[in-house]
């Protein structure tokens, strides 16, 4: 993606925007990111990034987002949600200086344990 300044223009690669939404990802509380949720951050970001579910649709003036993710069951998907996207359009127009129009997120799955009525303990996966 090309922004063009008084000085002339910038290129950022796709990659490079990749890796900021994933910072994004991992910072945000209740994204589970499945190949290291227990890793450190850069194992997290990794992670992130390769997973392939992070698309970027580069418009005429704007740069659209669409996640993937899986949540940790329990948790609350709107205030998730709209925590998530805050850091994605934070992460891109602060660090790359491009302006963010849509940030759509699909959640594809919830993770973690729950207690049912009997007190007996269930994965979630």
């Amino acid at each position: 993606m090309k922004i063009e300044t008084g000085y002339g223009s910038i290129r950022v690669a796709e990659k490079v925007l990749q890796k900021i939404v994933a910072g994004a990802l991992a910072q945000t509380e209740g994204i589970v990111l499945k190949e290291e949720e227990a890793a450190g951050i850069p194992e997290r970001l990794r992670a992130a990034a390769k997973s392939g579910r992070i698309a970027l649709h580069i418009r005429e003036t704007t740069l659209d987002v669409e996640l993937r993710v899986d949540m940790r069951f329990g948790v609350r998907i709107p205030e998730v949600c709209r925590h998530l996207k805050q850091n994605v359009r934070t992460g891109i127009e602060t660090l790359a200086g491009f302006t963010v129009g849509t940030v759509t997120i699909i959640v594809e799955s919830l993770i973690g344990r729950r207690v049912d009525r009997g007190g007996e303990t269930l994965t979630i996966q």
